[in-house]
Parts: C-alpha cells; structure tokens; sequence
C-alpha cells in the first residue's frame, strides 16, 4: 500500500484548491449577485422615473456655492481611471487574486494528474513497433540503459524512469510470465496494489527534520491564532454599544453627561466633540497654530468666556473646531496639516450624531415621555450642518431667521439680508411667489443674482418638499370625549410635494439617491430623514415620535391622497393642552410644518363612566337586536323555501291520483296539519333564535368589555347571564306545550 504519509504528486494542490473553492465560491456568488441587485434597482427606478439621480452643473461658478459645486461636479465624473479605481478595491483584488490562484492550481493539478494516470505501454516505453522480435527489443534496452541506468546516470529522476518504466517494460517484451501478467492486469508485475496519500506535502510530517517547526505551526495556526481573534472580538464587543454597536460605550457616557433638558442648538457640537473616538485622534504638536487659527475664525460660534472651555481635552478642542468648520463653511481655514483629521471627524460624526439623538429621544418616566428642546436641537444641528449654515442663525424656538435662505445656491449673507429688506425672510415667503409670474425672479435679480444665478436656484427649488400636514386629530377610540387615563390617538394626512410651484409638472418624486448634491458636505454622506413629533411645549416633552421610513415618504409623494399616519399616547392629568403636531426634518432648513391642537381632558368621573357603560350596553343591544333579526330572517326564508317544495311536490301527486294514484284527498284534512305544521315551525324558530342569541349575550359584553376606555361590573355580568339563563328556560317550556299542542291536533 506504500507509505501514508508519501505525497503523491496533485494531491496537496487538490487540497489547496477545495479550501480556496469553498471561501471563493460563495464569497463571489454573494458580489456578483449584490452588482445584479444594484443593476436591477436602477433599471426599475429608470423605469418607474422616482427616482432621479441629478447632478446639477452651475451655470455660474464665481460665487462660492458656485465654486464649490462646479468641484463637486468634477469629481462626481465617471472617468474611466476614476471607474478603474473604483473597481480596483482591496476586496475586488483579494478575490481577483484568489481565483487567478485557483485557476494555476487547476492547470497543475491536470498536468500532473495526466502524467501520473498515463497507461502503461512497454512498446511506448522501449519505443519499438508493436511484434518486434527479442533482438530489436533487447537493443532498444541497451541504449536506455546507457543513458538512464544509475551507473551511468546519477540523476534520481533517471533513476526513477529506469526503474519504475524502462525495467517492467523489458520485462513485459521479454519474459511469458510477466507478458501474461501485462496482457491481464495491465502491469508485468502482476496486480498492483492501490496507491493511498494524505494531501499534504512530506516536510509537514517532520521527515526532514522539520517536526518542531511544524509543531509550533500548528499550535499557533490551529490554537493561539483562533484564541487571539476570539479575545479581541470580545474585548471589541465590550468597548462598543448604542442600538448599531459602531459607538464606544465611553462616548456614550460622556453624552449622557453633557446632556440638558435645555440644551440649545448652538451647543450640539459641544456635545458631540467630547466623543471618545475624537479623544483618540493623536493631537501633535505642530496642530497647535492651525486650531489656535481655527478659534479666532469661530470666535462667534462658540462660548469664549467659559471657563471649562479652556481646560478641555487638546483632542475635544480640534473636534469641535473642525465641526463647526463644517458647519460654517470655514473649510477653506483648515490646515493642511489638519485635513486626515478633519476626514475622521467628519466620517464618524453621523453615527455618533444618530446615536446622541436616540439618547434624547429616552423616555424619563413611565408615560414614555422625552423632553422636547434637546431633539429640536439635535435636529435643527443636522440641518444646519447637511446645508453648511451656521448655527448661530438658528435663534430662538420658533424663528428661522434667515438660515433657510441660506442653504440656497449663490446666497449668501449679504443677499439673504437683501431679501429679508423686500419681506421675503425665509423659504416660505420664496415659494410663496409663485403664485405671481416672474416676480420671484425679479426679486432675486434686485437682490444681486445674475441670470445664470437665479437659473441655479430655481433648478435647485426643484428638490425643495412642500409638506402638506392635515387633518390632524385627537381621540379616543370609540369616546366622544377624552379623560384621564386615556389612550389618545393622532390621526394625521401627510402629503409631500416636490417643486417650486404648486401645479409644476416636472416635480418628482425623490428617495435618499435622488437627492440634489451638498458641494460643502464632501467627507460624509447625508440622507433626507423625517420625523413626526407629538409635543407639549409648555411641559418641554415629547408625547409620542415616529421617524418615517422610505415606504412612507414614497407613499406621501405618490399617492393622490398622500399617507396617513397615527400615534398613540396616554394622558393622565385633566386639563386643557395645547399640543404641536411637528414634522421635522433633519436634512433641510425651512421645511418643518407645526400644527397648534387643543385638547380638552376631562376628569375622570363616575358619571362618566356610567355614561360610557350605557353607550356600551346599548350598543350591545343594538348588536343583539341585529343578531336576533338576522336568525329570524335566516329560518323564514328557510320555512318559505320548504312551503314552495311541498306545495311543488302536492301539484304533482295531485295529478298522479287523477291517473290511478292513491294520495289522499282533502277530507283527510291535509290542508289543515300544513297549517298547524307552519304556525308550529315558526313559533319553534322563534324560540330558538331567541335561546340563540340569549347564548351570545355573554360571550358579546365580555368581548366589548374588554373595549378601550370602558368598565365592566363583573356582577352585573353574572345577573344579565342569571337573566338569560331563565328567559332560555322559558323558552324550552314553550317549545314544550307547543310540541304537545300541535301533536294533539294532529291525533284528532
């Protein structure tokens, strides 16, 4: 059987490539397949025209928004080098190099496999013609054995062919027993035995004196480096928390430190720079004059005279600075020396963004309320750093200032001001002009824009949600009025529009790859997100939230009717609020839509419970009644039916008697049992439509008892169930004496 342990030639590369078969595989099934996905997705959105990637090129690029997006436009350029980087990933490499592995395995494993599978021909091997006589084959021997015998040959390959081919084939031409051999077994030794190997190479196995090395391989290989991967992972497990597991459970405590139940805008980034992950960026010497630059530029961004700023982390200083470059559109004033820091800033303030905004939105008591003024803040911040606007125009609860001019292409400071002279103050009032024509532009053309300017903004007007939020409510299921220790629900009608004018026919519908670029935003990714609030400002609490989906928002942008949503909250106390009914979004400025309800509590009283207990008993009779009459109707039609069919039966056997039949005659007094029978089987049906529903009674009231907003008197409960019981037993005694009346009728 030979040696176990021996390599038999393809055998270890056969193992290499099944190991590499069976991580590649799935792997490339899972790539190629998500590529196919992305395709189809955008081949359905080409189609359905939803969603609609547009890259807006500025027609004028000597303003700063211009400048900004004309770059942006540059680089968002499907050049074939930027495509071939792209696909150039390390990922895409590994891959590319694990197949190209596979495939040389492949060839040498079907090369060497062809060399050792050849048959064995003696002919072949002698290279003589096949009948040759004893001498031609005995010469042929001769000369090889010159050339690959092992005393004139010291080559072991040599040595190896003289002895495994050259030999048995001489054997085989020359000697009967060994040609008789070759003719049956197809080897002039006889029937050889089956070659076993293990697929791996000999020097795995220590025969070369290789075995502690091999050792040591397989203990660190095998053991230590599987132990190593555990321990990080756990190590990395415990240091990382919130809802997505991407936040360090430090940075989570320090926000919940520096939250405020009054937390205002201006001091979201504050909050956010004091992150662990920030704290680990290195801070080196040489950044001390570009932050020091960067604190003269936002003096007015930040809170100068507080005495804790100065005693921050070097680290949480460079943070916060580099936000609120961000945000102000100060990029230009960040050092070069500070771009690989302003890169990790950027990158990672989304998700610890998502994840201070999820700690605002925790409920402080029972009832599952929040305060409201720190989730304003949060995402009045989101807005204002997607659209590069400072914060410091965000004043006060209400007001917008001119914050949402802003964000428009080619506004600044000094045209935003311009417009607010001519009334036109925020967004609204902007959109508000377009029910005159031209006179939004002639406004923008007095403010300082040029043609090719206001084409730029009136393009852009185009991505800008007109929310339409209405029909907004408050009740309580199945109540007129609402009490304490009531379960309120809002019902609202959400509709989202896109465009400048109300009756535009190029508005679209847009998802999260729809929207209009960010030429300020180029180290992070933004989506559009919206959030529906139900708030009590007095109290500074949010009653209920929701953040919409992608489903919702398409739905709201594609059905005539838009979408309706509801929210659930309890009430506890009796009084009179005014409750805001908010839609928030955390990617525009301006956008926002507040409704004002008031909403009358009632105390909770024992007449009004008794009331709601009377509405619940009548609509339970109400619903018996329906049940009862329902029955009746059932078995008369039924007790119709059967009449038509005796009388159909009767005319026939009628006219079978006048041909020689023998039913009997009218004198038998035939007519009158029918009679009798019918008065019987409807008193009967009467009866036990009645038993019926005296049967349902019970399982009704428990049912509706158990509706929001009502109280059930478990005693109550079992008089009207002793009561129906007995109206059950007087109607099995009718049925009784109308059986027995009925039957002595038809006896006499």
């Amino acid at each position: 059987m030979g040696d176990p342990t021996e390599s038999h030639g393809y055998l270890f590369p056969v193992f290499l490539l099944s190991l590499l078969q069976f991580f590649l595989v799935p792997i490339t099934t899972w790539r190629v397949g998500s590529w196919q996905v992305e395709w189809f997705r955008g081949e359905f959105h080409d189609k359905t025209k939803i969603t609609k990637n547009v890259f807006i090129i500025p027609t004028d690029v000597t303003s700063e928004w211009g400048k900004a997006q004309a770059a942006r436009s540059e680089r968002a350029k499907g050049t074939f080098g930027r495509k071939l980087r792209a696909s150039l990933s390390v990922f895409n490499l590994v891959l590319s190099v694990g197949w190209i592995i596979s495939a040389l395995l492949a060839v040498h494993i079907v090369g060497k496999q062809g060399r050792e599978a050849a048959i064995f021909d003696p002919h072949t091997i002698l290279n003589v013609p096949f009948g040759a006589d004893p001498m031609t084959i005995k010469k042929a021997y001769r000369r090889l054995s010159l050339q690959y015998h092992p005393d004139k040959n010291p080559d072991p390959e040599a040595h190896l062919f003289f002895t495994d081919s050259i030999t048995p084939a001489y054997k085989a031409l020359t000697n009967d027993i060994a040609r008789e051999n070759f003719e049956k077994y197809g080897h002039p030794d006889g029937k050889q035995p089956v070659r076993l190997g293990v697929a791996l190479p000999q020097w795995m196995f220590g025969q070369d004196g290789t075995g502690p090395l091999v050792l040591c391989l397989l203990v660190g290989i095998g053991i230590l480096l599987p132990l190593g991967m555990a321990v990080v992972a756990i190590l990395n497990l415990n240091r990382y928390g919130g809802s997505s597991g991407g936040v360090l459970k430090e940075s989570i405590g320090y926000f919940v430190g520096e939250l405020r139940p009054n937390l205002s805008t201006v001091k979201v980034p504050k909050l956010l720079s004091v992150a662990a992950e920030y704290i680990q960026i290195p801070y080196r010497r040489e950044h001390e004059e570009p932050v020091r630059h960067l604190l003269a530029a936002l003096r007015n961004q930040y809170d100068i005279k507080e005495p804790k700023f100065q005693r921050r982390h070097p680290s949480v200083i460079k943070a916060h600075m580099l936000i609120l470059a961000q945000a102000c559109r100060k990029i230009d004033e960040v050092d070069s020396l500070l771009e690989g820091d302003l890169q990790l800033v950027l990158a990672a303030l989304p998700r610890l963004w998502d994840e201070a905004l999820k700690l605002t939105l925790s409920p402080y008591n029972q009832l599952g309320h929040c305060h409201l003024r720190p989730v304003l803040s949060f995402l009045e911040f989101s807005q204002c750093f997607t659209q590069a606007v400072s914060p410091s125009f965000r004043k006060g609860d209400s007001s917008e200032g001119i914050a949402s001019l802003l964000q428009l292409p080619h506004v600044d400071e000094r045209t935003a001001t311009l417009l607010a002279r001519k009334k036109c103050r925020s967004l609204d009032d902007l959109l508000a002009l377009s029910g005159r024509e031209n006179a939004r532009r002639e406004l923008l053309v007095h403010a300082g824009l040029s043609d090719g300017q206001v084409a730029d903004l009136e393009d852009f007007l185009r991505f800008v949600p007109r929310v339409d939020l209405s029909a907004a409510t408050f009740e309580t299921e199945g109540q007129d009025e609402v009490c304490s220790m009531d379960i309120v629900t809002c019902t609202v009608n959400l509709r989202l529009n896109r465009g400048a004018f109300k009756d535009d026919t190029r508005t679209i519908a847009i998802t999260k790859d729809g929207l209009p670029p960010l030429p300020f935003c180029q180290h992070c990714e933004r989506n559009e997100g919206w959030w529906l609030l139900i708030a009590d400002p007095a109290a500074n609490a949010v009653l209920s939230h929701q953040r919409l989906d992608a489903d919702v928002l398409l739905h709201a942008q594609t059905l005539p009717n838009g979408r309706t949503l509801q929210l659930r909250f309890p009430i506890v106390d009796p009084g009179t609020y005014s409750l805001q009914v908010i839609l928030i979004s955390d990617y525009w400025i301006g956008a926002d839509v507040k409704h004002t309800i008031k909403l009358k509590v009632l105390k909770r009283t024992k007449e009004i419970m008794q009331s709601r207990k009377e509405a619940i008993k009548y609509k339970l009779k109400k619903n018996i009644d329906s049940l009862v009459q329902g029955n009746i109707d059932m078995h008369d039609n039924a007790h119709v039916n059967a009449s038509k069919s005796d009388l159909s039966d009767s005319d026939t056997s009628c006219s079978a008697g006048v041909c020689g039949g023998d039913y009997p005659s009218e004198e038998t007094g035939t007519e009158e049992s029918s009679d009798d029978d019918e008065e019987f089987f409807g008193r009967n049906n009467d009866a036990v439509a009645k038993r019926r529903a005296g049967k349902e009674w019970p399982k009704i009231a428990s049912i509706e008892s158990d509706a929001p907003g009502s109280i059930s008197s478990t005693q109550e409960s079992l008089n009207l169930h002793s009561s129906e019981t007995n109206v059950e037993e007087t109607d099995e005694q009718q049925e009784e004496q109308t059986t027995a009346t009925s039957t002595h009728r038809a006896t006499s």
